[in-house]
């Protein structure tokens, strides 16, 4: 990946009294967007100043409006080390991300990128400040105009009860700036840590939001390889980059292995495999341990669901009739790459589900 092609804009207005950021000057420069200037003093009264710093000699990173052109940027090139961030002082400026709701105070990354960019972000309460009643909500959006258009939100993480992880992968579909909202599902503000990790697939180095890179059965996308050799879910493949990548064998299905549930979250399982044949049909169902196929819905609190690169539902969720167990069947799919993803709504807390999948592609 180019890096000069891709910046990181921090448009943060997130520094209160609790929180401060330490910028390496190598990966950052500053700029005043639309020759705006900030109407006062925030950050404890710290006012700013026209040079992109604070009057305290900290680089300036407020700003509590998504898409304001006229507010000063700060700029990164590369992943952010885990951060914190204060938005206690901020204000509820975006309700609701889709059919989220997110009535806390919320603060903005802006993210530049160019087309094909990977990146994993990641938010959690503070570990270092008592007594927080956060449950964050993590979302990325576009700017329409001088604000920003929270109507799709495909790209969010409100997957935890409490003060749960919340994380996501994005790929960039196109140039442009997309702003990444750190927002609650508690109303007020908190303080939080972030981590932003720009991925860069084929260097031979794994990092965080990478399942592989350069290994033996790691594919050229960094995705662990699941064949009938190697047929056990790898996580994490909670996300469309680091899904497993399904070896399907010609005309013939492929068994795997896996297991979902034993916590506070509703993170999918997420399988990526390639259709090789226009208008091939696709069956997927559960087996029990002893390899027979499922006959009670017990056995699958998920729904499988089939989606295309876009991220768009191309089939599912479906269920057996008879036995109620999660299952599916299209046909008529394009020579493409697809997800399978398994989902549940709410938390499974009470115990670890396992699975197994038998996946068969037909074609016609």
């Amino acid at each position: 990946m180019n890096d000069a092609t891709m910046r990181v804009l921090l448009v943060l207005s997130a520094l209160g009294a609790g929180g401060c950021f330490i910028v390496n000057p190598d990966h950052r420069d500053s700029v005043l967007g639309g020759g705006g200037r900030d109407a006062g003093p925030r950050d404890g009264a710290v006012e700013e100043t026209d040079t992109g710093v604070d009057a305290g000699g900290m680089p300036n990173l407020l700003q509590d409006r998504c898409g304001d052109p006229t507010v000063r940027y700060e700029i990164l090139r590369d992943s952010r080390p885990p951060f914190i961030v204060d938005t206690r002082d901020l204000f509820n400026r975006i309700s609701s991300c889709g059919a989220g709701t997110a009535p806390g105070n919320d603060g903005f990354l802006a993210i530049e990128v160019t087309a094909g960019d990977l990146w994993h972000f990641h938010v959690i309460p503070d570990p270092a400040t008592p007594g927080q009643d956060r449950n964050p909500f993590l979302y990325l959006v576009q700017a329409q105009g001088s604000s920003c258009d929270t109507r799709a939100c495909r790209h969010s993480s409100n997957a935890c009860l409490g003060g749960g992880d919340e994380h996501f992968a994005f790929t960039a579909p196109a140039d442009g700036i997309w702003y990444l909202g750190i927002d609650d599902v508690n109303p007020g503000g908190g303080v939080y840590q972030i981590e932003a990790v720009r991925l860069n697939c084929g260097d031979g180095m794994k990092v965080h939001g990478e399942a592989c890179d350069g290994t033996a059965n790691c594919n050229t996308a960094c995705q662990e390889i699941l064949s009938a050799a190697r047929p056990n879910e790898i996580e994490a493949n909670d996300n469309e980059i680091e899904a497993n990548f399904l070896m399907l064998p010609a005309g013939a299905p492929l068994t795997i292995g896996g297991a979902i549930g034993g916590d506070t979250c509703t993170y999918p399982d997420v399988f990526t495999f390639r259709v090789p044949v226009e208008g091939s049909s696709l069956t997927v169902e559960i087996l029990k341990t002893d390899g027979s196929v499922c006959d009670s819905a017990v056995l699958t609190p998920f729904d499988i669901v089939l989606r295309n690169a876009a991220g768009e539902v191309r089939a599912g969720p479906m269920t057996d009739p008879v036995s109620g167990c999660a299952e599916l069947t299209v046909t008529g799919l394009s020579a493409a790459t697809f997800y399978l993803y398994l989902e549940h709504d709410a938390p499974i807390e009470d115990r670890i589900v396992p699975y197994q999948l038998r996946v068969l592609i037909t074609a016609p």
